[in-house]
């Protein structure tokens, strides 16, 4: 359930991020890149880059990554792999060990030459997913502690002289990434082996440096020479930490660089628009390499810094989820308000419906007129003017008025009575003028059938009470019935004649008042037992059917605790300032929507095919995925789609930080005063990602470029505020995107014995050499 609701606000997350005014031009990268990964430390940091560049990249398809590792790596269909030497060397010669068991196996060099090109043949069938073939970039990604590193060199080389001969310009940038949290007993070791590839990095980047080696093999096993001919390895190093400029370590920071490393890319491999500012110029690679170099005649690196202002998409999508199956609930929960004699008559269980079932299942009332003929000829009144009624009914009929009424009405009902099964009846009531009815729906059906007092009707209650009214009633009857029989004829309350010669006339109306008071109470005794019996069935299936509701409202119960979780968990690390008032803000906005689908659509919309069709029929299938597939479709195509979840950045979060302001309030949030808080974030966030001691570095040269909608006022408000400052070159990636805006922040010309790590990290180095530890090759040993 969870992968199900995650999938969904990532899916929201990333069309909301590809909204633009010209999606391919402006969120494509122009040339080819191919990402190269070495070593085993950044296998997770390879899966946070493809995930990242799908999420920002139009072409995200046509991108190649190549991994070299040891021991895991990852699948995925852009991505190739290498396996270098696994076996465990020895802690003192770790990494010279692993260089030396590369060459020593020349199937690996062959494999790697075999993995190379069919990475250049892949990046070839990929070519139309790009405007311009004339250059690739070369991206190498590596943990500077990871022991691969010795063989980085050889690996850029080779890769680089197979993709000339299909590329004009191939351009090789380093990013490699530094660890300074301490992590107990390893960390000296490793920054030891962190240090010993920066020394060799500091060769690599020597103006004069150069390398030639046969690694190219043909499939005849014919050795040709990759050459460099004096000049840096890497056309520019980016060295990114886990700690930034100001001191700090982020949990997060593998995910922060990789998103550092994706709008580097972005930024040096796509048109700028520079037309906005007059003095606002467009990044140039050469010029900021330039830039950073100044008058060195040393290595120079580089670093950045990202901080981002962006709406929570994730989380609004989650809450919105959340909030559309409340409104539905909520809208099946207040349906159950009835009134009583509504439900009694929706179950068929009102008193003109038991009027019906009589007359289903008794003989006519009419039919005892027929009693009339039992009497062949008529005796004195004064005969029978002193018996009491029982006695006068055995003396008149001598048995055969209740051999009638049992024959033609008792039994026939008794037989009835014994086959009678209403099931099918009852289930049609329930489910077709309440579970499936638009107007009421599963909670109806369930609340009106729980049996326990809590709601304004509740038909198992009714039942109750009808069966009670039904005995008290059949008691009374009986009771009655017994009390006429014991009266005396003469002196029950029919019309009576006291002239002469009117002994026939009394005698027929005291039978006429026989057969309408004692029969016509056994008619009504009937009537009360076959109503006891009706109750009786339609509370045995009710019953049951309320345990089967049950577990299907248990299941909307599930969906309903999933949600929760899930929304309030997409704020457990969130903003306080840009994720504020989501919940509240939202339910307003679906309710908004509700609204105004209520009014288009009619008072049930919910019941619509293209909403939620029947929600009993999806809870049958008793699996609560099925109820939330359907939630996150009619959230994904019908609410996400409505033009309040596409507002610009700005105005969101304006709105959602006032939500809960009245008019009154005079402490309403502004839209100056927004923009400086925005402003002010993006500034203080935007921290380059390493830390130098600021009094060594000799050249400090920076850059800044927001990446947001240039045309909205804040980017014109931030970029006039960076100019202000005139101490740096300030540019804007344009992208048509409403889900927020992006700083990065370059800054190099700093060398390696500027880093805090390279002097803190030294002392391990040479502590380790002295005791035996060998980190380099004999290569680069009297170099370093």
């Amino acid at each position: 359930m969870n992968e199900l609701l995650q999938s969904y606000a990532s899916t929201f997350s990333s069309q909301v991020e590809k909204i633009s005014l010209s999606e391919k031009e402006q969120r494509s990268i122009n040339h080819p890149i191919v990402f190269l990964f070495l070593g085993d430390r950044v296998t997770d940091a390879l899966q946070t880059m493809i995930a990242i560049n799908h999420e920002k990249w139009q072409n995200s398809s046509g991108l190649v990554y190549l991994h070299a590792y040891q021991t895991d790596t990852i699948k995925n269909n852009n991505v190739l792999s290498f396996q270098l030497p696994k076996e465990e060397f020895d802690r003192k010669t770790r990494r010279r060990a692993m260089y030396e068991a590369f060459f020593r196996d020349e199937s690996l060099l062959i494999e790697l030459n075999k993995t190379f090109r069919t990475l250049a043949a892949k990046l070839a069938q990929y070519g139309k997913e790009y405007s311009s073939l004339k250059k690739v970039n070369l991206c190498v990604v590596t943990a500077i502690e990871d022991p691969a590193t010795i063989l980085i060199q050889e690996f850029t080389l080779l890769l680089k002289s197979i993709l000339q001969e299909s590329f004009h310009i191939v351009e090789v940038d380093l990013y490699g990434l530094l660890k300074e949290k301490q992590d107990g007993i390893h960390f000296a070791y490793s920054t030891a082996l962190g240090i010993s590839f920066l020394k060799e990095l500091d060769i690599y980047q020597q103006d004069q440096y150069s390398f030639v080696k046969d690694l190219q093999l043909t499939e005849d096993h014919l050795r040709l020479p990759v050459k460099h001919p004096p000049s840096p390895l890497f056309d520019l190093v980016y060295l990114l930490s886990d700690k930034n400029e100001d001191g700090l370590i982020s949990s997060t920071a593998m995910k922060q660089n990789m998103e550092i490393i994706s709008n580097l890319n972005l930024l040096k491999n796509r048109k700028m628009i520079s037309d906005y500012h007059e003095k606002m110029d467009s990044y140039h690679h050469q010029d900021f390499k330039r830039g950073i170099k100044g008058n060195s005649q040393e290595p120079v690196y580089a670093s950045a810094g990202l901080a981002k202002v962006t709406r929570p998409n994730k989380a609004i999508a989650l809450h919105t989820a959340q909030c559309v199956f409340t409104e539905l609930v909520n809208s099946l929960r207040r349906r159950a308000a009835e009134k009583r004699e509504t439900v009694l008559d929706l179950v068929e269980l009102s008193q003109t419906h038991f009027q019906s079932y009589f007359r289903q299942f008794l003989p006519p009332a009419e039919k005892l007129e027929d009693m009339n003929a039992l009497m062949g000829s008529s005796p004195s009144y004064q005969t029978i003017k002193n018996m009491t009624v029982q006695e006068a009914e055995a003396f008149l009929f001598e048995g055969g008025a209740q051999s009638f009424f049992y024959h033609n009405f008792e039994l026939p009902t008794l037989e009835h009575l014994q086959v009678l099964d209403m099931r099918s009846h009852i289930e049609r009531c329930l489910y077709e003028n309440i579970i499936h009815h638009e107007q009421y729906g599963i909670f109806c059906a369930y609340l009106w059938t729980a049996g326990q007092p809590g709601s304004e009707i509740n038909v198992l209650l009714e039942i109750d009470r009808l069966e009670r009214a039904a005995k008290q009633d059949l008691l009374e009857k009986e009771a009655l019935l017994t009390q006429y029989y014991q009266q005396p004829v003469q002196q029950l309350a029919y019309k009576k004649s006291y002239l002469p010669f009117s002994d026939k006339k009394n005698f027929n109306s005291f039978v006429r008042c026989f057969f309408e008071t004692v029969y016509g109470a056994k008619y009504e005794i009937l009537t009360l037992k076959v109503k006891k019996k009706i109750l009786q069935q339609y509370r045995k299936v009710l019953q049951e059917h309320h345990h089967k509701l049950q577990m299907k409202i248990e299941i909307i119960g599930q969906v309903e605790a999933w949600l929760k979780q899930s929304a309030a968990g997409s704020l457990d690390h969130s903003d306080d300032y840009l994720d504020q008032n989501i919940a509240e803000y939202y339910a307003a906005v679906i309710r908004k929507i509700t609204a105004k689908l209520k009014e288009k659509r009619g008072p049930f919309f919910f019941s619509d095919q293209r909403f939620f069709g029947s929600l009993p029929s999806l809870l049958d299938s008793g699996n609560p995925e099925t109820v939330m597939k359907r939630l996150l479709q009619v959230c994904h195509l019908e609410m996400l789609t409505q033009e309040e979840f596409h507002r610009s950045f700005e105005d969101e979060l304006l709105e959602r930080a006032n939500v809960m302001t009245g008019y009154e309030n005079r402490e309403i949030l502004s839209k100056e005063d927004l923009f400086k808080q925005l402003y002010l974030r993006l500034q203080d966030h935007a921290a380059i990602q390493i830390k130098v001691f600021n009094y060594t570095q000799e050249h400090r040269y920076e850059e800044k470029y927001f990446f947001g909608d240039f045309y909205s006022k804040f980017i014109r408000f931030a970029l006039e505020k960076e100019l202000e400052t005139r101490q740096w070159k300030v540019g804007c990636v344009h992208e048509k995107k409403s889900s927020g805006i992006e700083k990065l922040s370059l800054m190099g010309g700093f060398r390696l014995r500027d880093l805090i790590y390279y002097r803190n990290g030294e002392k391990y180095y040479d502590a380790y050499c002295s005791n035996d530890f060998e980190f380099h090759v004999d290569l680069v040993r009297t170099s370093v």
